[in-house]
């Protein structure tokens, strides 16, 4: 339970009783990898802190799976434009691994807003950690080679690297699993020259 009040720390503070308040409001469960916490059509209204495991969410164009981020222990992921607006959902979210998670639900968290006006601000300061990570990318896929973009990538997110597989790397990067086979191997042969 302290991760998730060190990680609340970061977006407003509270005091002991807005902290019980954040913890009573939160629902722990235990997901099986490879399960659907959303899917598309669906309306997003929860959001996720992981404590142990590692999700993703992607897109579904004809057939075609196109991951947008891989999150892991002490992170935060909900379908924003979902849960603010609910509206359907135009993504899925699946665990790429067993998790142990705290849900927390749309009406607690809004009757946590009436509560405790602090929790206001918990959204915004949110959104905009996210809208930076996005940010990033966005100048990453249309900036850089795919092979700066894989080498971009296994520097600043080796976790990824270790725990999820291959193909929904690819499919982040926005390249065909086979492109990235290819470029691994020849990235090897040439640190091997």
């Amino acid at each position: 339970m302290q991760s998730i009040l060190t990680d609340l720390s970061r977006f407003i503070e509270c005091n002991e009783a807005e902290n019980q308040a954040f913890l009573d409001a939160l629902i722990l469960k235990k997901v099986k990898k490879k399960q659907h916490l959303l899917l598309e059509g669906d309306v997003c209204n929860f959001g996720v802190f992981i404590i142990e495991g590692c999700i993703r969410y992607y897109y579904l164009e004809d057939g075609v799976e196109s991951t947008g981020n891989f999150f892991f222990e002490n992170s935060w992921y909900a379908d924003i434009d979902s849960f603010l607006n609910g509206k359907p959902s135009l993504l899925y979210i699946e665990t790429l691994e067993d998790c142990e998670m705290y849900f927390l639900y749309k009406h607690d968290l809004d009757k946590l807003i009436r509560d405790y006006p602090v929790f206001s601000m918990f959204l915004p300061n949110m959104m905009e950690r996210s809208i930076r990570g996005l940010t990033t990318r966005n100048k990453a896929m249309s900036t850089f080679s795919i092979e700066e973009r894989y080498l971009r990538f296994i520097k600043d997110r080796p976790k990824v690297m270790e725990r999820v597989p291959l193909k929904y790397v690819a499919s982040y990067l926005g390249i065909k699993p086979e492109s990235l086979s290819r470029l691994r191997t020849r990235l090897t042969l040439n640190s091997k020259s």
